[in-house]
């Protein structure tokens, strides 16, 4: 690959030579000064770049997916669809406890459907919900 971090890997110029280098768009292991350098350095390349990139496409494939809490109870999602609700209203996942607790407020104070509100945003009952 290229000599140093701060380096093109064809034509050796840094980035103190004034212009700001890129990163191989598919592996992220080598630098260019300018589209020029990159396809002439291509054939060098080549296969150490489709190395490299099946590899990062392997990571991110088994990453594990972003943790995310309920912003009313601060407990963590499930990681189940059917545990949590989008609400189209505020834009925010809620967990089902904190959706049904509001519905039994709701069905305690006798509010009709109509009149219940988002357990986050408290705006009016969405018209749809997308699970």
């Amino acid at each position: 690959m290229n000599k140093s971090e701060g380096t093109c890997a064809n034509c050796g110029k840094g980035e103190e030579a004034g212009s700001s280098l890129k990163s191989c768009a598919a592996c992220k292991l080598v630098k260019y000064c300018s589209r020029d350098c990159q396809v002439a350095h291509r054939p060098q390349h080549k296969k150490a770049c489709k190395k490299r990139a099946a590899e990062l496409h392997d990571e991110k494939l088994f990453e594990q997916p972003p943790s995310e809490d309920c912003p009313i109870c601060m407990i963590r999602l499930p990681s189940l669809i059917s545990g949590s609700v989008y609400m189209n209203c505020c834009g925010k996942m809620v967990c089902r406890g904190c959706i049904y607790s509001v519905q039994i407020r709701a069905l305690l104070a006798r509010k009709p459907a109509k009149e219940q509100k988002c357990p986050f945003c408290r705006t009016p009952n969405p018209s749809t919900l997308h699970r």
